[in-house]
């Protein structure tokens, strides 16, 4: 079954382009930082892990449940998928939740990688990329593959969803995670 793709975490631009793509917008996850209730969708920061923890997450009531970004495909595989799920398939992943800072900005480190900072996350400084891969995902049983948007422009989004559409890399420096 193909993989059904969704974005989040956007601005007005990167949300007008998904939309015109015919791409679903997910709003409000349900991450460590807030409450679970029946029929949200949670965070990757939920930590799921293993199949223990998504039968608990059926169990409260969990429409779908984001697989955690550090599994890869044969973990991925070995999970008994009794609900849907999805991993991240694009974007710069949240590295570390800061402080108190309410700040948009970079962050340069000592090799000259610059680390993108949105109000209090740090994300990575390139993105995983999935797309040539989605074949291999699909197989695996998830059923949501999300995007996730940062400092991407309205052309890099709408190169971005036709080179998922397509299952085809493009020119960019990524990374492929635990993969």
């Amino acid at each position: 079954m193909p993989i059904k793709i969704v974005a989040t975490y956007l601005t007005r631009i990167q949300r007008q382009v998904c939309e015109s793509m015919d791409i679903e917008i997910m709003k409000n996850y349900a991450s460590s930082y807030g409450e679970i209730t029946p029929g949200c969708v949670t965070d990757f920061s939920i930590h799921c892990f293993n199949s223990t923890s998504l039968s608990v997450l059926k169990d409260m009531g969990v429409k779908r449940a984001t697989l955690h970004p550090e599994l890869n495909l044969a973990q991925i595989r070995d999970i008994k998928k009794i609900m849907d799920t999805e991993i991240i398939i694009y974007g710069k992943l949240p590295l570390m939740k800061l402080g108190n800072p309410q700040i948009t900005g970079t962050i340069t480190d000592r090799t000259g990688a610059s680390f993108y900072i949105q109000k209090d996350m740090l994300y990575n400084s390139v993105p995983l990329y999935m797309a040539d891969k989605l074949s291999e995902i699909e197989k695996s049983g998830v059923t949501h593959g999300r995007m996730i948007f940062t400092t991407e422009n309205a052309a890099q989004v709408s190169d971005i969803i036709k080179a998922y559409k397509n299952r085809k890399i493009i020119p960019l420096k990524f990374t492929r995670g635990k993969f």
